[in-house]
């Protein structure tokens, strides 16, 4: 008899067991599925910037040497501007100086007509 008693507690723990693991089984895997799920879509987007910065800095390598010439087409044009404008700040200062002379003799020349009334 003693036969007979034990089977069905040994027959119950099993399945106690197996339902306490399936219990503990199951949010775990829904949890890790998450987690792999969200990491595959961080590397998904990490290796779509990875290809986009790429992209970008290829179209950027290859623009360096049109851009490399059309600098060394507008620098000279550069350095006349500035002589240019150099000469001509020394044109000013120099149109300014006469108009002071000028207006120095005149108000020097309208006082002596006024004297002489």
């Amino acid at each position: 008899m003693k036969r007979k008693t034990f089977f069905p507690v040994l027959f119950s723990l099993v399945m106690l067991i197996c339902v306490l693991f399936i219990v503990w089984y199951l949010p775990s895997v829904g949890g890790l599925r998450f987690r792999l799920d969200d990491v595959r879509k961080s590397l998904e987007t990490s290796q779509g910037r990875e290809r986009k910065q790429q992209h970008e800095y290829d179209e950027t390598v290859a623009a360096i040497p049109e851009t490399e010439a059309e600098l060394e087409q507008i620098l000279p044009l550069c350095e006349e501007a500035k002589e240019e404008v150099k000469a001509l700040k020394e044109e000013r200062k120099t149109l300014r100086k006469e108009k002071k002379e000028l207006e120095s003799s005149e108000s020097s020349g309208s006082e002596e007509v006024t004297d002489h009334e």
